[in-house]
């Protein structure tokens, strides 16, 4: 019998036809190709972190993934990042609506930096932060800055974290209809403050509300809650020491809230 011959010449497998498609014949979809816009979409519903990650696909996702544009959403936890990194990512967000800041040290320095490049800000979230590593307390000028630069700011939480002062609570009472949600410790004299100063709540009732803590001095959670109903009469909820009041703005003319229930929670 006769030896095979024996080639250096690769063997050429048959092409199987039906079971493989030739990439040849159909368009190019890579995500490449795709227009800016939609691009911009698809990366508007990732969380910041998913965003870190395209960032280094390629030049070109690094540049859409690091646009102002899709950072309206911002969460620092622990010391996951530096105080000066933060300051950095800060500075690149114009357009940040939301932030949250969680066990943090450095609170002081993240909330100057918020009052000067992030003035779109919307809702503020502290959670058991400090003003910094040997200061229990947040410093209350720049939660004023911020109220005073932040003209979209609507919702405030500051939790397991106390300021000084009462001017920050007059300023969130003069936020007026503007003010949607707002928790946080107060003493006494500053929820009264803040009290006084909401004028969104008819003057008897401020009086009313204010006469209940007359003398209190220790520290519990304000809350303050409005919701819109459908047949657009708003409901407020203020809860304090442990007494929840409601009150409506039946009124609609003079637009005022008025108590229509108090309760021991």
């Amino acid at each position: 019998m006769d030896e095979p011959a024996i080639t250096t010449k690769p063997i050429r497998k048959r092409t199987r036809i039906g079971n493989k498609c030739d990439p040849i014949s159909f368009p190019n979809t890579r995500l490449t190709s795709l227009p800016v816009e939609i691009l911009f979409e698809i990366l508007s519903y990732l969380s910041p972190k998913d965003l870190y990650a395209v960032g280094h696909v390629s030049l070109l996702f690094n540049q859409l993934a690091y646009d102002p544009f899709l950072w309206r959403t911002y969460e620092v936890t622990n010391s996951e990042q530096g105080t000066d990194d933060v300051i950095k990512e800060l500075k690149r967000m114009p357009m940040l609506r939301k932030i949250s800041l969680n066990v943090r040290a450095d609170c002081d320095d993240i909330l100057r930096q918020l009052s000067l490049t992030n003035k779109k800000l919307e809702e503020l979230h502290v959670s058991n932060c400090t003003g910094s590593t040997s200061k229990l307390y947040l410093r209350s000028g720049h939660l004023i800055r911020i109220l005073e630069r932040c003209r979209n700011l609507h919702t405030i939480n500051i939790l397991g974290s106390r300021f000084r002062g009462r001017k920050f609570y007059r300023m969130l009472g003069d936020m007026g209809e503007r003010l949607k949600s707002v928790h946080a410790p107060a003493t006494g004299s500053q929820f009264c403050t803040f009290i006084k100063h909401a004028s969104q709540i008819s003057e008897n009732d401020r009086e009313t509300i204010c006469s209940m803590y007359i003398g209190t001095k220790s520290w519990a959670p304000l809350y303050y809650f409005v919701a819109k109903r459908t047949d657009r009469v708003s409901t407020a909820l203020i809860s304090y020491l442990h007494t929840d009041i409601v009150l409506i703005d039946s009124n609609r003319s003079a637009r005022k809230f008025s108590i229509t229930d108090r309760r021991n929670s």
